[in-house]
């Protein structure tokens, strides 16, 4: 279980002895997806079947990296951090993620799902390209895990999502876990029973 450290110099995911998480009415998930086209953009027949058959791959040799994550919450200061409950398994390294999505034009999308029949659910963007930085760009910390921000630039009331990454042994990185950063006034907007 990680913690995000609003403190720190690089907002990593660390351990805490804050007050004690809970239980929360969240699921984090991240979805394979076809990168946004916009509407003005044509799409094939014959590239979407392709796009889905590389999903459906993706997705099984990733396992539980795509199952919907239940999340525990704590409270520090204004803000809520949502942080999945269990960590994902290390079934698909970046290393052979990145290429299966680039040849298939698929992006990561990274989602907060609040329960409720008219909760908003809260969703991002994690580009191939960044993911690519975590490799070659992040530094890795003491406990051999990197850490990458995703958030909206134009609507920083959405939050920030943390995605954490453990460097395996043999180099090879791992996403670990996904936790989820928010004002508690927004959030509590965005709760609907």
């Amino acid at each position: 279980m990680s913690f995000i450290n609003s403190r720190a110099k690089n907002q990593l995911m660390q351990e805490t002895t804050g007050p004690a998480p809970k239980q929360s009415k969240v699921q984090m998930r991240i979805d394979v997806v076809p990168i946004p086209t916009g509407s003005t953009s044509v799409s094939r027949v014959e590239k979407r079947g392709q796009q889905q058959q590389a999903i459906n791959s993706i997705k099984t040799i990733g396992k539980d990296l795509f199952e919907a994550n239940s999340a525990i919450v704590t409270e520090n200061g204004s803000n809520r951090l949502y942080q999945t409950q269990d960590l994902y398994s290390e079934s698909l390294s970046l290393e052979k993620l990145i290429p299966m999505l680039t040849s298939s034009d698929l992006t990561l999308r990274l989602n907060a799902i609040r329960a409720g029949i008219s909760s908003a659910s809260t969703c991002m963007e994690l580009k191939s390209g960044q993911l690519a930085d975590i490799i070659e760009k992040t530094a890795v910390d003491e406990r051999n895990e990197k850490t990458c921000s995703v958030s909206i630039k134009t609507s920083k009331e959405k939050g920030s999502m943390f995605v954490g990454v453990k460097v395996h042994p043999n180099g090879q990185h791992f996403i670990q876990k996904l936790d989820y950063e928010i004002n508690s006034g927004h959030d509590d907007t965005m709760h609907v029973e």
